[in-house]
């Protein structure tokens, strides 16, 4: 049996605490894993057998910079209450998205070939908007092939940083902007560097996907109106606030009524794209079954196709189950919830895995919203599950023992007790996007008193000391910038407290689950 990965995890830090000036970063101490026994199980505990060993990742929300379905001048408004759930609306490091997600997959691949890793999973948002050229460069970064960051506006005259608008960062030297302010660097031939083209190695190990609310709404937040794609295909990009409109109450509830109400600002001209489409759900999926894509549909289904849905289970490892749920309202707002027939199917695929079953799991759960964000019941449908109602139906299976997912964008660990003892673990990891841009592995395994998870954050390979000349020394300034944007979904303390990183979680189970999982090199 392989030990769990590393002993120490992520060691890249601050030089110092955030105080609202600019910090670069350096390579510091590890840490050890702490034993987090909240839901039962003291003493010592000896893993027998390890079931499952994965690589989590999340929140790409990897950006056509160009799209006009795009917001980022609504940023000015930072501080306004009636602004601030359409905001963040604009990363100071997002010109260098492509190389900083590359890096990660190349990480993820560096770790595989050292480590036993059964697979990776990308809990949702891995687009911004649910267009049809995003979702191409993100399966592209991952499974690997050729990336050309022009495709997604990069260093665009119309994007954020290649013109000159101030209330963007322009790394050029000289720059008078309002980053260059905070004392963001400048970095000469930066935006050069970030438009050429480079391959993507790919993650090297299977893969599953996720959907999340920013693959399925437009800009994470509305449904897509009637002849919205001959807007986001077409040759203007809004650049400046409407002048017409100053809302009187919370934007977003203006936005999920009439997204068009972002759109009446100065446009600039951009290049026509049809690849700027939007997606349907069932699009989305069947944009997964690619050549070379492993396995076939990244978990996708073609049932998943036919029917327009997007959860699924995945059985590829003996003794565990994966279970991707949609948690996508598609009525809008950037919370989740799980209509009913999800809700039933779900358990269904927990019963018929349970104990005394001709086929006991372990079983770990995947989604883009965990309980914390199950809490959007926008649409008006009473037949939509929120978080009480999933807590309780997985309280009723002990074979459920973890549940991974993004959205937050910040780490997090979170025991979830049953009312009768036991319970699961809830594991969010923080945003490729933003901030501290890791990795987790996650490694499943089985004691005789129950499951032993042990979760070990992974620095993505950029170097501290970042330069141009390389995707990795880009990556490297995509997350120094990163680590100084106080504004992001996550805030500068996304990478959480020390007992949200490297932990070994415990779940007490049932003698009579254990003995029945197939354990092996046991008759």
């Amino acid at each position: 049996m392989a030990e769990p990965l590393g002993t120490t995890g992520a060691t890249v830090q601050r030089q110092r605490d955030y105080d609202g000036g600019y910090v670069g970063l350096r390579v510091g101490p590890g840490e050890p894993h702490t034993v987090r026994a909240e839901l039962g199980g003291a003493g010592t505990w000896t893993p027998r057998a390890r079931l499952l060993s994965l690589l989590h990742i999340t929140d790409f929300q990897l950006a056509d910079l160009l799209s006009p379905s795009r917001t980022e001048f609504l940023q000015r408004f930072d501080g306004d209450p009636r602004w601030q759930r359409m905001l963040p609306a604009y990363r100071p490091q997002e010109f260098l998205q492509l190389q900083a997600l590359v890096t990660v997959a190349a990480t993820a691949r560096a770790v595989a070939a050292s480590h036993p890793v059964d697979l990776l999973v990308t809990t949702g948002d891995n687009t911004d908007s649910a267009q049809f050229n995003e979702v191409q460069a993100y399966l592209t970064a991952l499974d690997g092939g050729p990336i050309d960051p022009a495709e997604l506006g990069v260093a665009h005259p119309a994007s954020p940083s290649g013109g000159t608008d101030p209330s963007y960062w322009h790394p050029r030297p000289g720059s008078s902007d309002a980053w260059a302010a905070k004392g963001l660097p400048e970095a000469d031939g930066a935006l050069e560097a970030a438009r050429r083209r480079f391959p993507s190695p790919g993650v090297g190990v299977p893969w599953l996907s996720v959907y999340g609310n920013h693959d399925c709404l437009l800009q994470g937040r509305a449904p897509f109106p009637a002849g919205y794609d001959d807007f986001l295909t077409g040759a203007g990009k809004p650049v400046l606030p409407p002048a017409d409109y100053l809302p009187e109450r919370d934007s977003m509830l203006d936005y999920l009524a009439d997204p068009w109400v972002t759109t009446t600002g100065v446009r600039a001209e951009i290049p026509a794209d049809p690849g700027r489409r939007s997606l349907t759900k069932a699009e989305h999926v069947a944009a997964h079954f690619r050549p070379g894509a492993v396995p076939d549909g990244h978990g996708y289904t073609a049932d998943n196709v036919a029917a327009g849905t997007a959860y699924y289970i995945w059985d590829g490892v003996p003794g565990v189950r994966l279970i991707s749920l949609d948690t996508t309202n598609p009525a809008g707002d950037v919370n989740g919830c799980v209509d009913d027939a999800q809700f039933r199917w779900l358990e269904q695929r927990l019963a018929e895995v349970g104990e005394g079953s001709d086929d006991p799991r372990l079983v770990v759960l995947l989604s883009h919203h965990g309980l914390s964000t199950l809490d959007n019941p926008t649409g008006g449908d009473p037949s939509v599950h929120l978080a009480d109602d999933v807590r309780a139906l997985l309280h009723r299976y002990p074979q459920a023992v973890l549940w991974l997912s993004g959205h937050i964008h910040v780490n997090t660990v979170v025991p979830r007790p049953g009312p009768d003892g036991g319970g699961f673990w809830e594991v969010t990891t923080s945003a490729v996007a933003e901030w501290p841009v890791q990795l987790r592995h996650v490694a499943l395994e089985l004691a005789a008193e129950g499951a032993v998870i042990t979760v070990t954050m992974i620095d993505s390979a950029a170097p501290v000391d970042w330069q141009l000349n390389s995707v990795e020394g880009l990556a490297g300034l995509h997350r120094e910038v990163a680590a100084n944007d106080p504004g992001s979904v996550g805030g500068i303390h996304a990478e959480g407290g020390a007992e949200d990183r490297n932990v070994v979680l415990r779940v007490p189970l049932p003698a009579g689950l254990t003995d029945a999982l197939p354990v092996p090199g046991r008759d």
